[in-house]
């Protein structure tokens, strides 16, 4: 087994998931009414027997922070493991210099001082169960400059819309472009990248040297580059899914309410870690109505809640419906009230009689703490 670094990527601007960001980091929301998105990625790097991780941090730290930790929930030893999380020291005014090669330029005595020899960068705000392990042999076996992670889908057209796609010729990563949603059939990219630590210090350098506004996929996917760097794919067969807009947070978290697409990524050999608390059990009066749910401690259920997610002490009061929603903790949904194809952010209150009803071209949302 190689020991191996791994680096925790934030995201670019192209992920945007309006209304949940502007209370939280998107690594730290919630998800599944249980877990936070980033546990997934601290997860996948722990079962693949990394114990030596970074957690770039690109704004609103604070609850990602909180979560996180020292990263002893997440299994890491602490004695022979290391866990930092690495945020901008730099009075940066402007995104478009926020990058995570200007974020590495900052920390790159740290990467050079690391006794790894390769250096695993996976996003956070990819949902998947992948050993990377088995990644870093095939770049190994290779000999590739980057080895990067791809999955061929065959619902490109209507998910995964702002994701990068790859075009490949004999395994070889020949195109990297931005998907918008033109065929089903496509290889998305899961923007993981296995490379040498030397390569990677040398590409922060050069990157950094050409412009100040590269990020590590747009400095590979730059036409003169990709024909000179020896880019190969490893194609991943399992669960994907990319949580980059409000939409795609709402259809994951739903999505994953089928206990048959769950399966294929929870697996009791590959633990999902998490920050847990003590909270009572939920509680469902004889009234209630519970079918195809996830319910989180803490939950009182007087209503009727269907095909829906709900996070830690959310109170349904009675005679409420909750329908293909997902909502956070501490909600209160009133008497009477209505809420269907709905994210309800945290500590919102619907109150008696309220109908919050999105569709398929809008889903339904409440800010944190409103009361409606």
């Amino acid at each position: 087994m190689k020991d191996i670094l791994g680096i925790v990527n934030f995201e670019d601007e192209r992920v945007r998931i309006e209304g949940l960001s502007n209370f939280r980091s998107i690594p730290a929301m919630s998800f599944l009414g249980r877990y936070r998105i980033v546990d997934f990625v601290l997860s996948n790097m722990v079962n693949s027997g990394m114990d030596h991780i970074k957690v770039l941090v690109r704004e609103k730290p604070r609850s990602l922070i909180e979560h996180i930790g020292i990263g002893s929930h997440y299994n890491i030893n602490s004695k022979s493991g290391s866990f930092q999380i690495l945020y901008s020291d730099k009075n940066i005014t402007n995104k478009l210099y926020f990058t995570d090669i200007n974020l590495l330029k900052q920390y790159s005595s740290f990467i050079k001082e690391s006794n790894q020899e390769y250096v695993v960068i996976a996003p956070s705000y990819m949902i998947c169960r992948i050993n990377y392990q088995d990644v870093v042999e095939q770049h190994i076996k290779t000999g590739a400059d980057v080895t990067a992670v791809y999955k061929q889908v065959d619902d490109g057209h209507k998910r995964f819309i702002g994701c990068e796609e790859f075009d490949l010729i004999n395994n070889r990563v020949v195109l990297m472009k931005v998907s918008h949603g033109s065929t089903s059939v496509k290889n998305i990219s899961l923007e993981t990248y296995v490379m040498h630590k030397d390569f990677l210090l040398d590409l922060i350098d050069e990157a950094t040297r050409r412009s100040s506004a590269y990020t590590i996929g747009a400095f590979l996917a730059n036409d003169d580059n990709i024909k000179y760097i020896n880019i190969q794919g490893y194609k991943y067969e399992g669960y994907l899914a990319c949580v980059n807009s409000l939409e795609e947070y709402y259809y994951t978290n739903i999505d994953l309410v089928n206990y048959e697409k769950a399966k294929d990524l929870f697996d009791k050999d590959w633990p999902i870690y998490t920050k847990t608390n003590d909270s009572p059990p939920a509680h469902y009066t004889a009234r209630a109505e519970v079918k195809n749910c996830m319910v989180a401690n803490g939950c009182v259920v007087q209503g009727k809640i269907e095909n829906s997610i709900l996070g830690r002490a959310v109170k349904i009061k009675k005679g409420a419906v909750v329908k293909d929603s997902v909502i956070l903790s501490n909600v209160i949904i009133g008497e009477g009230a209505i809420i269907e194809k709905a994210v309800i952010d945290q500590g919102a209150k619907i109150l008696v009689n309220k109908e919050i009803a999105g569709d398929d071209e809008q889903i339904g949302y409440v800010r944190e703490g409103d009361t409606v």
